[in-house]
């Protein structure tokens, strides 16, 4: 071990007065194993070979993608990720588990035991112990139905349009989604929802029955734009756009399954998502 004798007598000598008992026969010509030090020796064998086992479990995670990988989202992403991202991630990767936990709220990554999160913001993000990398940028737009259009008018102005029944989305976070007023005009327009709901989803087939206008993604109603089955009140409504971002707690030691799922949802973000611009807007 190149080691200096001295310096192994001395820490033997420790170890024997730390277990108050002799471990090695010592004589001028030799030295051998007491019968305590031999059963001794034994323990200290079988908690190396655990400790190098421990040693093959951690480089063997980070080599090849296994176990457990917990995944905080907002609601309705799943649903997108699913055919698209999981399904073909799971079968690619079969020693591999997800457990995803959809919720708006902002989830502590630590407190909550999450390796990544979703996390949409409207506001600048803050650099903080977390990595954020921006996925998505999501542009905003006010639609109401044809039937709704037909039946209270296309407003043209704040006044016109707060005497119509609106429906929002209950946000379980200061940053994750549109408050319930906006500026149009130079005018501030505050919205008394009708009806109201955690689910953006919801609020979109809500729009799509006729119970009043939402502000709502321009990605998630582009076919009904197109179709005419919903329509744009107002082209001049500067709506902040909000932004997807993946977030995750350091960009050293990470194991094998957290760096090919971060691979594959960039992958399909940049195959799926217009506009794409993926950054590190967040630091160690």
């Amino acid at each position: 071990m190149q080691i200096e004798k001295s310096t192994v007598s001395a820490k033997i000598s420790q170890l024997e007065t730390r277990l108050n008992i002799r471990l090695l026969q010592r004589t001028t010509r030799s030295v051998s194993l007491t019968e305590p030090g031999t059963q001794y020796l034994s323990y200290c064998e079988q908690a190396l070979d655990i400790l190098a086992m421990g040693d093959e479990y951690i480089a063997g995670l980070q080599k090849v993608p296994a176990g457990l990988l917990r995944v905080s989202a907002p609601h309705n992403l799943v649903d997108a990720l699913l055919p698209s991202v999981i399904a073909p991630f799971l079968k690619k990767y079969p020693k591999v588990r997800l457990e995803f936990v959809q919720s708006n709220g902002e989830a502590d990554l630590i407190k909550n035991n999450y390796d990544i999160a979703f996390r949409s913001s409207a506001a600048t993000l803050k650099d903080s112990s977390l990595i954020y990398r921006q996925i998505y940028q999501s542009d905003w737009t006010l639609v109401a139905s044809k039937l709704h259009v037909e039946e209270y008018g296309l407003a043209t102005n704040p006044i016109q349009l707060s005497e119509q029944p609106s429906i929002g989305v209950i946000r379980e976070s200061s940053h994750t989604q549109h408050g319930d007023s906006f500026n149009w005009h130079n005018q501030k327009v505050v919205l008394s929802h009708r009806f109201a709901v955690n689910n953006m989803n919801s609020v979109k087939l809500a729009v799509l029955d006729d119970l009043g206008f939402a502000i709502l993604p321009r990605r998630m109603v582009r076919r009904e734009l197109a179709r005419g089955t919903l329509v744009e009140i107002s082209k001049d409504i500067d709506f902040k756009p909000t932004r997807l971002y993946l977030v995750y707690p350091s960009r050293t030691g990470q194991t094998a399954i957290l760096k090919v799922f971060i691979d594959a949802i960039i992958g399909w973000a940049n195959e799926t998502l217009v506009g794409l611009p993926v950054q590190v807007v967040a630091r160690d």
